[in-house]
């Protein structure tokens, strides 16, 4: 474990327990864990210290999404990377302290004169975060989010998805220098290996209860289809932490990384329905109750196998470009054969 991965191990197991993931449930930012986080530079991983960030490379970034799934930090740092890396990669500099996040690709924002009108949906901590960054048309716009209407909403897990409309709010407006489809490829990457972090974090949790619970005088680990789900937990977590990770080393490459990309989204949001199924079946009825931390992390699961691609989205795409392509052995075995 390098030294990155101890300090914010350290720092989750100090400052993230299942209570404060309650007491986040349904609440807006937790300002007092975010400073936390923040005071040591972590959010800003992966920009470049010329653009105000804090540095660092691909697996360091990594590293950290993986754990902020694992703990399930109720907090935007995969939201605040999206919208400083968008913010950075088109020549601008972004602000240390507190969270951006960024919208969606969608086509509802209109830009005229340093003005945005229009409504960003579903955005993530919405209504929390100091600045809003979207894409509208070649353009990429930094909003206030106090310059608009607002309305709240949660996705499963109990996180902010807010709605914000904007008319003729100011705007700081950047070429847009990175494509939907390049932002929605990093967004499913990164959001892959924080479902990785839960999916082992389940399985962890799991593999302590089945050894504690007893029954007919043996723990229920010992019996065979509790094993059986302990199996898949444990090939879940690690072929989706090898799959992402290889994925977001080739979007640093340089190459086209849509094939990888997609298919490391689409392979969790699969991993991720049978981490719930086994985690929650391993567990009885005491994984259904608010009280005891499963559902922090399946219900998140739950929330972000919607995010940056949809299991029918992605396997639709993917498979109408292997079908056109007509090239699935090189697909399988070739890196860069394909692009979706």
């Amino acid at each position: 474990m390098s030294d990155l991965e101890q300090m914010i191990t350290r720092l989750f197991t100090d400052k993230v327990g299942h209570d404060v993931v309650l007491a986040a449930d349904g609440a807006g930012l937790l300002d007092e864990l975010w400073s936390a986080v923040a005071d040591l530079g972590l959010p800003w991983i992966g920009i470049e210290e010329s653009a105000g960030g804090s540095g660092g490379e691909v697996a360091d970034l990594v590293a950290l999404l993986h754990a902020t799934g694992r703990y399930a930090v109720p907090l935007p740092v995969l939201e605040n990377h999206l919208a400083c890396w968008l913010v950075a990669s088109a020549g601008g500099r972004v602000e240390a302290g507190a969270p951006w996040s960024v919208a969606p690709p969608q086509d509802s924002l209109t830009v005229t004169d340093g003005t945005a009108t229009g409504t960003l949906r579903d955005v993530a901590w919405g209504g929390s975060v100091a600045r809003i960054v979207a894409l509208a048309g070649s353009d990429l716009v930094v909003l206030d989010p106090a310059d608009a209407t607002t309305t709240a909403g949660r996705d499963l897990a109990g996180q902010p998805r807010d709605t914000l409309t904007f008319a003729g709010a100011s705007a700081e407006v950047l070429p847009g220098t990175v494509s939907a489809d390049r932002l929605a490829q990093r967004g499913g990457v990164l959001r892959a290996v924080q479902m990785a972090g839960a999916m082992q974090a389940v399985y962890d949790l799991t593999d302590t209860y089945v050894y504690q619970r007893e029954q007919f005088g043996r723990p229920v680990g010992t019996f065979q289809h509790v094993r059986r789900h302990l199996v898949f937990l444990a090939q879940m977590a690690v072929t989706t932490r090898v799959s992402a990770e290889r994925a977001a080393a080739e979007l640093e490459s340089g190459r086209d990384a849509s094939f990888p990309s997609y298919a490391a989204k689409l392979l969790a949001n699969q991993n991720a329905a049978v981490s719930i199924k086994s985690g929650h079946q391993a567990h009885g009825a005491i994984g259904m109750t608010r009280e005891y931390p499963l559902q922090d992390l399946t219900r998140r699961l739950n929330a972000w196998r919607g995010d940056w691609g949809t299991e029918l989205a992605l396997a639709d795409r993917i498979g109408a470009a292997v079908v056109a392509g007509r090239r699935v052995a090189r697909v399988a075995t070739d890196a860069g054969a394909l692009a979706v």
